[in-house]
């Protein structure tokens, strides 16, 4: 996972080959109250994760 700069979005990376596998997973962290992500790539999300992680599995379609 990647989160954007700046952005407050969260995006698959380039190495995530099964996007909507990877998708998925951001919905399994946002479930409980999630303050902070951090992430391989890109500037950990530090307030609000999990709504983060919702918004941003949401923008990609309902769930598969």
């Amino acid at each position: 996972m990647v989160a954007g700069p700046g952005t407050g979005a969260v995006m698959p990376g380039v190495f995530n080959l099964d996007r909507e596998r990877a998708v998925a997973s951001f919905r399994r962290p946002g479930a409980p109250d999630t303050e902070t992500a951090c992430f391989g790539h890109g500037d950990p999300v530090t307030a609000d994760a999990s709504q983060v992680l919702r918004e941003s599995a949401d923008s990609y379609g309902p769930p598969q």
